[in-house]
C-alpha cells in the first residue's frame, strides 16, 4: 500500500511542489516545465523518484516573466550538436590543441570544460567553412 503524503497545515505555504502541482499553479504544461528544468530556468530537487520544485524557484520564474525577462540560459555548441559529431570534432582537433586547453577539457570545473569545448568546436567550424571556401 502506498503511503499518502501528509498535507501541510492550513495557512502554512508549502516550500516545494511536485511537478504536477507546479504545472497547475503556473499554468505551464508538463513538457515545457521539464524543459525549463533541463535548461536551468527552474530548479528541481530529486528525492528518490519524486521531483520537487522549490516555491522560491517558481516565484523567481514568475518574477522574470513579469518583468519580461524570461530568458533561457544559452547552451554551449557541444550541447546542441549531435553527441557523435561533437565527439568526432573534439577528437580530431586534439592534435592542434594546446596543453592548457587539454587540461581544461579534463577539469572538474564545468565552466572551464565548457569554454574549452566551445573553443575547439568553434575553431573546427571555422576551419570547415574555410575549406568549403577554398573548394568553391
Amino acid at each position: 500500500m502506498r503511503h499518502a503524503p501528509q498535507r501541510p497545515q492550513a495557512g502554512i505555504p508549502p516550500l516545494t511542489l511536485r511537478i504536477s502541482e507546479a504545472c497547475r499553479v503556473t499554468g505551464i504544461g508538463r513538457s515545457k516545465f521539464y524543459e525549463l528544468i533541463k535548461d536551468g530556468a527552474v530548479e528541481a530537487i530529486k528525492v528518490g523518484a519524486i521531483t520537487l520544485v522549490p516555491m522560491s524557484s517558481i516565484q523567481a520564474l514568475l518574477d522574470r516573466g513579469h518583468r519580461g525577462q524570461v530568458e533561457l540560459p544559452k547552451r554551449g555548441l557541444a550541447e546542441v550538436m549531435h553527441p557523435f559529431l561533437a565527439s568526432a570534432i573534439l577528437t580530431a582537433s586534439m592534435a592542434e590543441t594546446s596543453e592548457t586547453v587539454r587540461r581544461d577539457l579534463c577539469s572538474n570545473d564545468q565552466r572551464s570544460r565548457t569554454k574549452a569545448e566551445d573553443g575547439i568546436v568553434e575553431r573546427m567550424i571555422v576551419a570547415l567553412y574555410a575549406l568549403q571556401d577554398c573548394t568553391t
